[in-house]
């Protein structure tokens, strides 16, 4: 297993936290693992984290949409 310093990594691309890298990292391998042109020697996650930590991947964080007054509570 190949050790990656999650928190090194977030701070230098200017991720908020731990957590939402592990989102970006999560979409991306999945990004990856769909596509059927790109072959990968690599685990999708691992290639994931190589492309985070390379700053080839952006993310945008999208605020929830707001209740209304008048929408039920779960």
């Amino acid at each position: 297993m190949i050790y990656m310093d999650l928190e090194e990594i977030y701070k230098k691309r200017n991720i908020p936290n731990k957590y939402i890298l592990t989102l970006v990292i999560s979409a991306r391998a999945r990004q990856l693992s769909e596509r059927r042109d790109v072959y990968c020697n690599d685990k999708y996650i691992s290639k994931a984290v190589e492309d985070v930590t390379n700053g080839k991947v952006n993310y945008k964080i999208i605020n929830p949409v707001q209740r209304s007054d008048n929408e039920p509570t779960a």
